[in-house]
Order: structure tokens, then C-alpha cells, then sequence
């Protein structure tokens, strides 16, 4: 057949709507009408190829490349080929999909342009490709060079400020950053880690500047990389001050890495007390052991240069069974401590029983020298996490449940119990109660843990559909649910039980709202 008639013949499978028979005849004239020979390959041909794309589940990327590749002088055909690869191979992908799509995903990014879509609902296969890539990354393992060589191709004053958001399995919307924030992200926390600390700087403040409502916390992540930016190219005082109106803020007051930071800086010039200080609470604030192993090594640091190596070995214990338990290999800087220290992996307790022993140990370290103050605790929150103390001469002090020395397993009944506890200061400066220690339970919490599990011979006060209330010792009454009876007994509730009649039950739990029996029989 003449390159005539194979145009026409493939033109005429499209229109039939059969692509993938309309590609055969395309690959036939690629192959026979090569680019040089004298009725060659040509524009026109590229057009059908893309075309014979639609619809067509039989795609070979690669022949597709090698066709588009001839003719990237033609701003149609790169358009054209930058929507043939959304809709085949970007449209709905997950972040995993875009990790293995690697090869393809940089190949449209050789012939396709960034479009400006600032300002617009349109989107852009190139900056799809672009960010999902980048995204795809920074998981995992945080391949810096990766993503800052995809960021630098996206010219930033193009991309779109606005927030993408989905509805979740609930039906709630969820609201997520816009591509603008997340090159932001991306692009600074990569370039922090490849040691470009004055154009992260410059990046930051960019961000900082531009982004008006940041998601997750960007906008603490840009101070910080400014913070540790500032430190490493020598501008100490800058650093600590940013560092120090972070950790004043609601957003940074209890972020662990942030007290980290700033304890390595104070390391870093020699101010051990104060990078001691930072770390405990960097501990104190801190979340599962494995992620905060580099925090014990910095502080069995310090404790050498201040002179309390021996204080230091707990720490020691506690990298060598992290490094067993997680099965890690044991870099220099572990085996310097360990050498130390002395101690060896295999000699070492679990890490939650070494863990348990460093903690009563920073909770000391935070609180030393520190006086007690004694008081009632006059609220509990509903919500069972917060609380407020009063003491004697009638000051009031906020509390949260974590606060307490030791965890209170029934926490909401400790309204009117006796305590100890040390004076600190909130973010914004408020005084607060920290390292709670119960001295005497309120007269309710003594008589509930004496009467659980305790076996009473009770009377009948009232039978209703869900269960029989049961009048015990001093006026107390309890549920006997029905659920707690046997089946032979829960259709019939009236026919068993009658007001006044005696009945032995155990007092099985003790609640807010009441004893829960079980009947004994």
C-alpha cells in the first residue's frame, strides 16, 4: 500500500473508532516511510498517532515517545502529547503510581511546557508531573537531589495558589495545601538537606511571605529550616532568637525536634548547660524511642562535657537496645558511646524497661531544684483531659492529664483529691501545673475502690426495659443490666424481679454514672 492510502486507512479506523487497529497501520508507515526518505513520516502522521491515543487500551508509550520526539517544534503535537500522558498515566494516579511511572513522567517532561495556570481553574500536565513525582520522593527515603532537579524545572509564579481538597470515606471535605505550598515544602526541606542554606533561607521567607494560610504546619517547618539554616552558616544569634519565638508559640510549644534544634546549636557553642536544658525537654516532649535515638546521643554528649558521664549511662542502655531491638547497624557515632559507656548490645534490657528508667530520669532533670506546691483539684473537664488546681491561699492553676508524675487510670475522680505539683509556664506564659503527685484521693474514689468486685445483698428500687435497679448499703443504687442477665430472664424482666425483693449482686465497675452489678446466684 502507498503512504496515501495507509493515511487514509488509519483515519478511517479512528473514525470507525477502532485505535488500536488505527495503530498498527501507523506503526506499518513509521516503519516503511522512514524520517529521509522521500514520502516520510510526517506531521500530519504525528497528528493520527496521537489521535489513534483516545480510547485506546493497547497503548505502547514508547513508540508514542519516539514519534512525538520528531516533532517537538510543533507546539500542538507537545500539548497533545502532554494530555495523552495526564489521561493514560497521571489522571487519578496514587504517589506510588507516580514512583513507577519515573521514566515515563520524565520523558513527557523533555517535550512538554509548563503552563501558567496562576489565577486559573486549568490544570498542567507538566506541573502534575512536576510535583506528583517530587511527592513520590520525598517518602520513604527523602531523595533530596531527585527533588530539588524536579521543583527547579517549574517556574514557581505559574503555579496555583489554590487549595485541592476531597471528600473523604465519611463525606467530610478535606482540605489540602495547593501546588504553590507544596514546592515550597518540598523544595526548602531538599534543599536543608543538600547543605544550600542560603537559598533555603531565601526560599523560606518567600514562602512565609506568600503563603497565607499554611497546611501542617509549613509555616513552623520554614522558621525552623531558617533557624538551621542560620546556625550552620555561622549566624548563631539569629538562630537562637528564631528558634526561642518558636518554642513560644502555640504551634512549636510542644514540639520535641524544635527543643532538639536548639540544644545542638547551644552544643554546638559550647553552652552545655543550656543545650542539657533544651534536651530534656526535647525527651519530655518526645514521641517512640527509635525516632529519637540521635536526641540520647547528643545527650550522653553533654553529660560528658558536663562532668556527669555516669548519670549518662542510662542513655547509653537505651541507644544499645534500640539499636538491637530495631535490628540497626551500628554507626560511629553509636559506637562511640557505647565504648564509652562501656556496654554492650547484647547485655541490654528491652527498650521499654530501659526507656521507663531514662524517663523517671529526665522528669527529675526537668523538675530539679524546683519547689513543690500543694492543692485541691477543683475541676476536671468533661473531656477527661485538663483540669484546674486551686491552692490554699486560692490561686488556680490549669492542668493537663499527662502532667502527672504517674498515670491515673481513673483520672475523672479525682475532683476535690490533695496534690502536689511544680509551677511551670505555657507558651504564652500563663503558670500551669506540671508533675502532678496525688497525696490523698477524695473520700468517693477511696469508697469506689473498696466496693469493686464486692459481693452486697441489695433490694429491688425499680425494673425498667434495660435492666433492675438495685438499692444497696447507704443509699447507693446500682444497675443490673439486662445484658448482664441470663437470656432466659431479659424477655420477661417484670415476671423476676419486684420492688423490695432481696438480691445478691457484685459491684462489677464503677462509673461516673453509677455501679454496674452482675447478679449472683
Amino acid at each position: 500500500m502507498t503512504k496515501r492510502e495507509l493515511q487514509i486507512k488509519a483515519k478511517q479506523l479512528i473514525d470507525d473508532r477502532l485505535p488500536s487497529e488505527a495503530m498498527y497501520v501507523i506503526k506499518e508507515m513509521w516503519s516503511k516511510f522512514p524520517n529521509g526518505s522521500e514520502d516520510e513520516f510526517n506531521l500530519y502522521d504525528a497528528q493520527l498517532t496521537l489521535k489513534a491515543t483516545r480510547d485506546n487500551n493497547d497503548i505502547d508509550f514508547n513508540f508514542i515517545y519516539e514519534v512525538v520526539k520528531q516533532f517537538t517544534e510543533n507546539e500542538k503535537i507537545k500539548t497533545d502529547f502532554g494530555w495523552f500522558v495526564f489521561n493514560n498515566f497521571l489522571k487519578g494516579a496514587s504517589t506510588a503510581d507516580f514512583g513507577n511511572r519515573e521514566s515515563i513522567i520524565i520523558k513527557m517532561l523533555s517535550i512538554v511546557s509548563q503552563q501558567n495556570i496562576r489565577g486559573r481553574k486549568n490544570i498542567c500536565p507538566f506541573t502534575i508531573g512536576c510535583i506528583g513525582l517530587a511527592k513520590a520522593h520525598s517518602k520513604n527515603l527523602f531523595n533530596a537531589i531527585k527533588i530539588d532537579n524536579l521543583l527547579r524545572k517549574l517556574n514557581v509564579d505559574f503555579l496555583s495558589k489554590e487549595n485541592n481538597s476531597y471528600r473523604n470515606s465519611e463525606g467530610k471535605e478535606v482540605k489540602q495545601p495547593s501546588d504553590f505550598e507544596i514546592y515550597y515544602a518540598l523544595r526548602t526541606k531538599a534543599l536543608l538537606k543538600l547543605n544550600s542554606y542560603d537559598e533555603c533561607i531565601e526560599l523560606c521567607n518567600k514562602a512565609l511571605k506568600e503563603i497565607k494560610a499554611p497546611h501542617y504546619n509549613n509555616d513552623l517547618w520554614f522558621k525552623m529550616r531558617i533557624a538551621i539554616s542560620q546556625e550552620h552558616i555561622g549566624e548563631f544569634d539569629k538562630s537562637e532568637r528564631l528558634f526561642q519565638e518558636l518554642l513560644s508559640s502555640r504551634a512549636g510549644s510542644d514540639k520535641w525536634f524544635l527543643y532538639r534544634d536548639i540544644a545542638e546549636l547551644y552544643f554546638e557553642r559550647k553552652k552545655y548547660e543550656n543545650a542539657w536544658r533544651f534536651s530534656v525537654d526535647a525527651a519530655f516532649y518526645g514521641n517512640e524511642p527509635h525516632f529519637m535515638i540521635n536526641l540520647y546521643v547528643l545527650q550522653a554528649r553533654i553529660l560528658v562535657k558536663l562532668g556527669r558521664s555516669q548519670e549518662g549511662k542510662v542513655l547509653a542502655h537505651l541507644i544499645a537496645a534500640i539499636l538491637k531491638e530495631e535490628g540497626w547497624a551500628k554507626k560511629d557515632k553509636y559506637n562511640k558511646i557505647l565504648d564509652y559507656y562501656k556496654v554492650q548490645s547484647q547485655d541490654v534490657e528491652k527498650v521499654k524497661e530501659v526507656f521507663n528508667m531514662a524517663k523517671t530520669f529526665w522528669i527529675n532533670e526537668r523538675y530539679r531544684g524546683m519547689e513543690e506546691v500543694t492543692g485541691e483539684i477543683v475541676f476536671i473537664h468533661p473531656n477527661g483531659k485538663v483540669g484546674k488546681i486551686k491552692t490554699i491561699d486560692s490561686k488556680a492553676y490549669n492542668f493537663h492529664k499527662r502532667d502527672f508524675y504517674e498515670r491515673q487510670r481513673n483520672f475523672k475522680e479525682l475532683t476535690h483529691s490533695k496534690v502536689s505539683f511544680v509551677i511551670m509556664h505555657s507558651f504564652d506564659g500563663e503558670e500551669i501545673a506540671e508533675n502532678i503527685k496525688v497525696i490523698e484521693k477524695n473520700n468517693t474514689v477511696v469508697e469506689n475502690n473498696v466496693i469493686e468486685n464486692k459481693e452486697f445483698i441489695g433490694s429491688v428500687k425499680n425494673v425498667v426495659d434495660f435492666g433492675v435497679f438495685i438499692r444497696l448499703k447507704e443509699n447507693k443504687d446500682g444497675l443490673l443490666h439486662k445484658n448482664a442477665l441470663p437470656k432466659s430472664m431479659q424477655d420477661n424482666l417484670n415476671e423476676h424481679f419486684k420492688y423490695g425483693d432481696k438480691i445478691k449482686v457484685k459491684v462489677t465497675k464503677v462509673t461516673d454514672k453509677g455501679l454496674q452489678l452482675k447478679l449472683v446466684q
